[in-house]
Formats: C-alpha cells, structure tokens, sequence
C-alpha cells in the first residue's frame, strides 16, 4: 500500500521538506513529490490532472506560508471538483484553539503540531492513507454500479421494446385463429364427428389461451417502459362490473361455480373502462381458475369512506400466508395451484396492481390456505381524478 500511496509535501521550509520526506521514506512511502508552497503545490496538481497522471492520495500543507498561507490553500483545493477528495493534513508551529479552528473549518482532515515526529506522522498518516484508498474503492464500485445499472436500463428497454412489438405482431394472427375456430365451429355443428369438434374446441382453446398471453405480454411491456396511459371518463361502475360477470359467468358454469352479486349504487365514476375491465376479468379469472367445482364466487361493490371497494371472494385452494407478499409481483407464482389446470402467465395481478395504482387506487388481500381467497381493490369515489 504504502510504495503506490503517492503524497504531496507543501512548505515552504526546506528543512522541514527534508525532514517530513524522509520521515515517510523511513515508513515506506517511496512516491513523494514536494512544493516550496502553496502555489507550486497547486500548480504541480494542476500538471498531474492535465496529464492525466496519478493524483496524491495525500496531501501534507504547513499553515504558515508567504504569499498564500496553508488554510487558504485548503479552502481552494476543497472548491475544486477533482481535488476537493484529497485529504489534507495540517502541520503547523502553531496549535492555538483559532487557528485549529480555521484548519478544520477549511477542510483539513487532521492536524499534526511542528516539530513532527515519527511514530504521531506515520500512525496519522497510514491512517487516513487507508481511508482514502477505502473511499477510492468504494466510489470505484459505486462508479461501476451505476454503469452496470445504465445498461441494465438499456437492455431493459430493448427487451420491452422487443416484447411490445412481437406481442403487437402476434395478437392479430391469434385473433384470427380464435375467430376462424369460433365461425367454423358454428357453421360445422352437425357436420363434424366428435374427434373433429374436440379438434377444432382444442383450437379455439388454445388461441384463446396464446392471445390472452400475448395481451398480458403487452399490457406488461406498457407498464415497465411507463407509458401506460389512461382514458377516463364517467361510468356508472355497477353497470360495469354488471356487464363483466355476465362475460365470466359461460367460463364459471363449466366448473358449475356460481357468481353471485351484491353490487351497489356508488354513483359515476371517473375510470379507464377498459382498464378496469381488465381488473375485474384477472380478478374473477383468478377466482374460477383456483376454485373447485360446485362452489360460489362473490363479487361486491360498496362505498368505503371516500373509495368506492370492488371484493372478488372466493371458496378456493386459498394461498399461504408467505405467498400473499409476492402475489401481486412479476412472473408471480405461488404454491397454490388451479383446480382444473388451467394455464397462468404469472403477469395477471402484476397488470392488476398497476392499473389500480395508476388510477391511485390500493389493493388487499385475504386468504387462508384451504379457505380461499377475498381480494379487495379500492378507487377514490371523485368523479374527477
């Protein structure tokens, strides 16, 4: 450490130059460069950065010099961007309360009293000499962080750019095969054996299940490159919420589950429908995929103070207590698993939680595991957000 720890020498006494040389000398820093004062010393600073060469990792200043004395010295080098990190030690004939005042006030790391000797020189020296090589090291990587950090943002962006469009140029062809299915389904009812409606089901099936990925791919790139957007207007949300039950409820009646309503009269509300048609489809997608057949679906809308509350309650697998943390996070996966097989993104209340955050709104879960889950979304009652 000490044969590459460079330091800098300012005083303007030759004899005390000498002596603090080769002092350090005798302690192992063999890389001292001296200045007769504090110009020359600044001028040999102003070299070294020219130069690009190696700064000094310290610097030891007298106070009392001509011409610019050593707490004047100081207080210049700690207005400059790139010398302002140097320590500096004060030495000096004189140890009064002002003057140790003033040399602190300046930015002087430490203070050492003239005559210097050896064991006071070298144990402050080897002291703040390891301080800065410390602090050096751990801008170094704080440097590096931040690098590593801006190209992480880049590829971040790049993979959201890439999602975005490869999920833009999926949806319309998916679409179409979901459409093509559903119209030769019916246009073929009674002219297709069973293995070719179970066929042509597995199609429809299965689009729907790709397209229902490439929007949650999408809606999840718009999210992390942060422009998802919303449209607001005033809805009446009992009647919105009305109109997605009656799309869910075909999907609930193959498990023989029931949704039932207690849907209040909250009034209009300014929303993004569309976006809260998403809510409320990956809410009750939710509630069908992980409950067992047989078993009921509430979903209520209430005034609570000044939000109005959207409850989705189920009678489902339920999810532990260590999974509810991280069920709203990316790629969520927890330990419960769907009833019936269903396939799940892991993207769906990740979507959740920001449309609902974007419109200031909060969310809450309960559930126990066996006992199902309720999940309570609240928006702000005012029609104008």
């Amino acid at each position: 450490m000490n044969g590459s720890s460079r330091i800098l020498i300012i005083d303007d006494s030759e004899t005390s130059l000498n002596i603090l040389e080769r002092i350090l000398n005798s302690c192992g820093y063999s890389n001292i460069v001296t200045a007769p004062g504090a110009w020359e010393g600044i001028e040999i600073l102003d070299e070294a950065e020219n130069q690009e060469e190696k700064l000094p990792d310290l610097i030891l200043m007298d106070i009392v010099m001509p011409q610019m004395n050593g707490i004047e010295a100081v207080q210049r080098l700690k207005t400059h961007p790139v010398y302002e990190h140097i320590p500096v030690i004060m030495i000096s004939v004189k140890n009064d309360a002002q003057t140790l005042s003033d040399a602190f006030e300046a930015g002087a790391a430490d203070f050492i009293l003239k005559p210097v000797s050896k064991p006071v020189l070298k144990a402050r020296v080897d002291a703040i000499i390891k301080l800065k090589l410390e602090t050096d090291k751990r801008s170094q990587q704080e440097e590096e962080l931040k690098r590593l950090n801006r190209r992480l943002e880049e590829l971040n962006q790049i993979k959201n750019r890439f999602l975005g469009t490869a999920a833009h140029d999926l949806r319309g062809p998916l679409a179409s095969i979901r459409g093509f299915a559903e119209m030769l389904a019916d246009e073929l009812e009674d002219k297709l054996n069973d293995d070719q409606s179970e066929m042509l089901s597995m199609i429809h099936e299965t689009s729907h299940g790709m397209l229902s990925l490439v929007n949650d791919l999408l809606d999840y790139a718009v999210i992390e490159s942060g422009r998802m957007s919303l449209l607001k207007h005033e809805h009446n949300l009992q009647k919105v919420i009305d109109r997605r039950i009656n799309i869910n409820e075909p999907a609930a009646a193959k498990k023989n589950i029931i949704i039932t309503r207690e849907l209040e009269d909250v009034g209009i509300v300014s929303v993004d429908k569309n976006r809260i048609d998403q809510v409320l489809d990956n809410l009750l997608g939710n509630a069908l995929k992980f409950s067992p057949q047989n078993t009921e679906v509430k979903v209520k809308l209430y005034k609570e103070g000044n939000d109005i509350a959207i409850t989705v309650a189920d009678q489902g697998v339920g999810i532990s207590e260590d999974d509810i943390p991280k069920l709203f996070g990316e790629y969520c996966t927890v330990d419960s698993k769907p009833t019936d097989g269903e396939k799940s993104t892991g993207l769906g209340l990740f979507i959740v939680k920001s449309i609902v955050y974007a419109h200031n709104g909060s969310f809450s879960v309960k559930s126990k595991k066996g006992e199902g889950t309720e999940i309570t979304v609240k928006l702000p009652a005012e029609t104008n957000l």
